[in-house]
């Protein structure tokens, strides 16, 4: 009997024969679009907070940071119990870390677990336009690990914060050992780049930096700092007393601060920073009793 042949052609270079009877294995190629172009832009910066206005310097600690970063292939880590103001020291620092090197990326990763750090690697790419990305199968890790490590893509600053748990990245990928490589090898330590980590985590932050001297511990604010952040934060104090003994009685902590101020000032004039001193010291009172 004769074969019926038929052909197809679904065009970009693809086309292919019907057999109408054929016990041998069939072989398809199809061809693949070639991915469009982009022109890589120039080099800014990523960062997924606005600049908070109200920040207060916390002695010479971002001075430091700088110079540790001016340094090749530097870490830096930022180490202190949660609501101290890890985050938004590094939030600072990005923004003026940027505004004196505008030649350099800055970018942000979310480490807090190791999805939202991944998600991380596919914004870098998305940022550079990193050729390659949007392919099937497309390794982003691996990808955005050889374009941060080329010094030809110029230098970078990388904040990964939040990395609290060993586990996200030391870990393998694959969620055990096998082959998969941790994500802690797809953060280069290479000259044109200086990564700064923030957690709570102090054997964390010494396994990444591999130096206690470029691990910088936050505790709570001074006295005057905290005031300074609390006025900041209301626009005018009007009982500086009652002021420092709410600092106080928050235990210096930037984020109880803040979040107390902003209370106060959503619910002005109905409740004052006096006013709200009180209500907090009889709510402790009862909590203690």
């Amino acid at each position: 009997m004769a074969q019926r042949l038929s052909s197809m052609n679904f065009g970009d270079r693809n086309r292919g024969v019907q057999v109408g009877q054929n016990n041998a294995p069939i072989q398809a190629t199809f061809n693949l679009p070639p991915e469009p172009l982009e022109s890589s832009p120039p080099p800014f910066a990523s960062v997924p907070f606005r600049r908070d206005p109200t920040f207060v310097d916390r002695g010479d600690i971002l001075d430091q940071i700088g110079r540790q970063c001016s340094e090749p292939a530097s870490r830096v880590a930022i180490v202190g119990l949660g609501g101290v103001g890890k985050s938004q020291l590094a939030i600072e620092f990005a923004y003026r870390f940027s505004a004196r090197s505008t030649e350099t990326w800055v970018f942000w990763i979310h480490a807090s677990t190791q999805a939202r750090l991944i998600e991380g690697f596919k914004l870098i790419a998305d940022n550079v336009k990193l050729m390659g990305r949007n392919r099937p199968g497309a390794d982003i890790l691996q990808l955005t690990f050889n374009w941060l490590s080329d010094i030809r893509n110029g230098k970078w600053l990388l904040v990964l914060d939040s990395a609290d748990d060993s586990d996200v990245l030391f870990y393998s990928t694959a969620g055990g050992n096998d082959d998969r490589r941790k994500l802690v090898e797809y953060l280069p330590q290479t000259p044109n780049g200086s990564i700064v980590i923030t957690t709570r985590n102090k054997d964390l932050a010494f396994r990444l930096t591999g130096n206690y001297q470029t691990m910088y511990t936050i505790g709570p604010m001074s006295e005057n700092e905290a005031l300074l952040l609390l006025q900041n934060r209301l626009g005018t104090i009007s009982d500086a007393n009652a002021a420092a003994e709410l600092v106080r009685s928050l235990e210096l902590v930037p984020l109880a601060i803040s979040q107390a101020a902003a209370y106060i000032h959503m619910r002005a004039p109905r409740t004052s920073l006096v006013r709200y001193l009180e209500e907090f010291q009889l709510s402790e009172s009862k909590r203690c009793h």
